[in-house]
């Protein structure tokens, strides 16, 4: 990754090369920015708020989130000339605290005999920033799900530092908790078979009577998109027009228009234990689908800092770096989850048709 130099009168000691000259991290932060996006999955940018205002620089700073709130809005019918059209309607802005309370930080130790002002080494530092920002991102998407399973009890986990803290002791989500679906709440007859895609159908609906904004999306699990697949009325629903298409993790399909992600983060799917496969985020296992709208959650992650040194004693160069972040459910009504999907279609099923589950 770097060289340091002795040339001189001593000029650069004790610096961290990446080219000839100073090491500039700025330019090795933007890049691990860059990167954390890119391997964002339940908290990339496409998917949650990235809105705020104010400034944060250190935990426990507090940024305001901005967001209307539905107003009364009336139909103030003809007004003739020189009529009088009445009271103005009001699109009220509000401000929601948002305290930035967790973040990541990594530490590279470099040997020094590494010539790496090479195009070579410049490579390699690429890449070590590249792994730390795909550890980086998993956590970020390991504290999304943490703060939308809290949800789920009406507990608001923003602002806490432990990100495992237990939800009893938390204080309570200022707008309601998310609402979980069952196969109880799908409108269709009883003697019908049930599917994924009836789940879908309905979440869709749900948000529909709740006046959602239509910048909506879906996460499934693996399991849930091969039962898709599998599933005739998904299949059926392609002469309806548009694309009915479901697409590998991290990628973008749709259902009925609908964008789809396919994350490994949700299911009860066993995860893999062998040592060379990275097993991701397993904190949102008991959610198998959810769907809401881009403003419901909000994400910071604007701010990272990094900086290189030489460790006293030692003939090596090190690196340190931390990215502060966090995240808050802003619209609880705007999410839908969908856990036991599986299980909840085979009883119903099985029943219907007078089998075990």
């Amino acid at each position: 990754m770097a060289l340091y130099t002795q040339a001189g009168n001593n000029s650069g000691a004790g610096q961290l090369q990446t080219t000839p000259g100073q090491f500039i991290p700025e330019v090795w932060t933007a890049q691990l920015l860059q990167d954390i996006e890119e391997k964002l999955v339940l908290s990339a940018a496409p998917f949650t708020n990235r809105d705020y205002e104010g400034e944060f620089r250190r935990s426990g700073d507090v940024v305001r989130i901005p967001h209307f709130v539905d107003g009364t809005v009336e139909d103030k019918g003809i007004v003739k000339s020189y009529g009088e059209i009445g009271e103005a309607d009001h699109a009220e802005l509000e401000y929601m605290k948002m305290t930035v309370a967790k973040g990541s930080s990594f530490h590279l130790e470099i040997d020094a005999l590494h010539q790496l002002q090479t195009q070579a080494g410049i490579d390699l530092m690429s890449n070590l920033v590249q792994q730390r920002a795909r550890a980086t991102a998993r956590a970020i998407d390991e504290l999304v799900a943490l703060t939308l399973l809290a949800a789920l009890s009406g507990k608001d986990l923003n602002g806490a530092e432990d990100r495992n803290a237990a939800v009893t002791g938390l204080p309570a989500l200022e707008l309601g908790a998310i609402s979980a679906v069952q196969a109880a709440d799908i409108n269709q007859p009883a003697k019908e078979i049930l599917s994924v895609y009836d789940y879908v159908v309905s979440m869709m609906e749900t948000l529909d009577t709740r006046s959602v904004p239509d910048d909506r999306w879906l996460f499934v699990s693996p399991r849930m998109r091969s039962l898709l697949l599998r599933d005739p009325k998904f299949i059926d629903a392609s002469k309806h027009g548009g694309n009915s298409s479901v697409i590998a993790t991290g990628q973008i399909g749709t259902i009925l228009n609908l964008p789809v992600i396919v994350a490994n983060a949700l299911g009860s799917h066993t995860r893999p234990s062998s040592p060379v496969i990275k097993k991701g985020n397993e904190k949102f296992g008991a959610v198998d689908l959810m769907m809401g709208a881009t403003s419901a959650v909000s994400v910071l992650m604007p701010f990272a800092e990094m900086e290189a040194y030489r460790p006293e004693k030692k003939f090596t160069g090190a690196v340190k770096s931390r990215v502060i972040y966090d995240a808050k459910v802003c619209r609880p009504e705007q999410l839908l989850v969908a856990k036991g999907v599986e299980a909840e279609i085979r009883t119903h099923n099985a029943d219907l048709y007078g089998l075990a589950a």
